[in-house]
C-alpha cells in the first residue's frame, strides 16, 4: 500500500451498518444513581439528573416499536435502576416482550423486593437476569472506588438475590494488569460461592476513559481512535452497535457507553436509527480493541 492511500485509510472514519437489531437497552435509571463511583464513565451520582429517568410510559412506547422491528432480548441500565419509583411496572412490561437482563449496583434490592423480583419471574415466560457491578472482593478495595458501606448493600442485594433464587452475575470493571484476569477470576467465582449464589458468573470490563475516569486517570489520547486499518482483519459486524440500539426518555443512541454524547444520538426512534454510525468516538477503539460487549 503506497503512503498516500494509508493516510486516506488513517483519515477515514469507519461506519458500522446495522447487521440486524436484536437487543434493545433501555436507560431507566438516567443518570441518577445512590452511589457515586470514581470510574463511572456517565458519572452519574444522586444529583445528576444529566439524562431524565424513563417513566413506564416512555418505555412502553419504545417496546411496541420494538417489537415490530424484530428485537429478541432487552436490557436495562442506569444510573441505578432501583431508583427509578415504576421500576416493578416496568420490568413487567418489558418480560412480556422478552428476555431482560437487569444491570444494577444491587445495593437497592431488599429481602422484600427480592421476593417481589420473583413474583415477577415466576408470572413470565421470559428469563429475568440480574448483573450486580462491585470492584473488588474486599470491602476496603470496593468502598474506595463506590463509597462507603457500598460493599456490604451490594453484597446483601447480592444474597437476597441468591435467596429468591436468582444467580446474579457480577460485573467488574478491570482495575488490574490484564495478565491477572484468571486469578481475579477464581477469586471473584468463590466470593459469589461464599455469597450463596449457586451458578456464580462474572463479567469483567475495560475502564473507558470518559466521565470520572477521565477526570480522576486521563481521557483518551489523540491516538486511541479507530482507523480503516483496525478492521483489515476484522469483521466490523462483530462490534455490538451491529445488532443493538439505546433507548433513554430524550431519544436512541448508538450504545450505552455514548449515551450522554450528543453526536450519539441518532433519533427519537428506534426506526430513525437503522442507518450506519461512524465510530467517530475514542470509546468505539476500546470497544475495537478489547473485543467488549455490554451484554452478558
Amino acid at each position: 500500500m503506497d503512503i498516500q492511500l494509508k493516510k486516506r485509510n488513517i483519515s477515514i472514519v469507519p461506519e458500522v451498518p446495522l447487521k440486524r437489531l436484536d437487543t434493545l437497552w433501555l436507560q431507566v435509571g438516567g443518570t441518577l444513581c445512590n452511589l457515586e463511583c470514581t470510574h463511572c464513565f456517565i458519572s452519574c451520582s444522586p444529583k445528576n439528573n444529566t439524562i431524565a429517568m424513563m417513566t413506564l410510559s416512555q418505555v412502553k412506547e419504545r417496546l411496541k416499536e420494538s417489537e415490530a422491528l424484530g428485537v429478541k432480548d432487552y436490557y436495562i441500565t442506569g444510573g441505578e435502576v432501583f431508583i427509578n419509583p415504576e421500576i416493578f411496572e416496568i420490568l413487567v412490561a418489558i418480560l412480556s416482550y422478552g428476555p431482560l437482563d437487569v444491570l444494577t449496583n444491587g445495593t437497592q434490592i431488599t429481602a422484600e423486593k427480592a421476593l417481589r423480583l420473583r413474583s415477577i419471574q415466576d408470572a413470565s415466560d421470559y428469563p429475568l437476569r440480574f448483573r450486580v457491578s462491585m470492584e473488588n472482593f474486599e470491602e476496603v478495595a470496593n468502598d474506595a472506588i463506590r463509597g462507603q458501606n457500598a460493599y456490604r448493600k451490594a453484597v446483601a442485594g447480592i444474597r437476597n438475590l441468591a435467596q429468591a433464587g436468582f444467580s446474579p452475575i457480577l460485573t467488574i470493571t478491570r482495575s488490574w494488569e490484564i495478565e491477572k484476569d484468571g486469578e481475579m477470576e477464581l477469586k471473584f467465582i468463590q466470593f459469589l460461592r461464599a455469597n450463596r449464589v449457586s451458578q456464580p458468573k462474572i463479567k469483567i470490563l475495560p475502564g473507558f476513559m470518559l466521565g470520572k475516569l477521565a477526570e480522576n486517570e486521563r481521557p483518551y489520547n489523540i491516538k486511541e481512535r479507530v482507523t480503516q486499518a483496525c478492521f483489515e482483519n476484522f469483521d466490523i459486524t462483530q462490534l455490538q452497535c451491529a445488532t443493538s440500539r439505546m433507548a433513554t426518555g430524550e431519544g436512541v443512541y448508538v450504545c450505552p457507553i455514548l449515551v450522554d454524547n450528543p453526536k450519539a444520538r441518532m433519533g427519537n426512534t428506534i426506526r430513525e436509527t437503522l442507518h450506519p454510525f461512524p465510530l467517530g468516538h475514542s470509546a468505539c477503539y476500546t470497544c475495537r480493541v478489547t473485543g467488549m460487549s455490554c451484554k452478558s
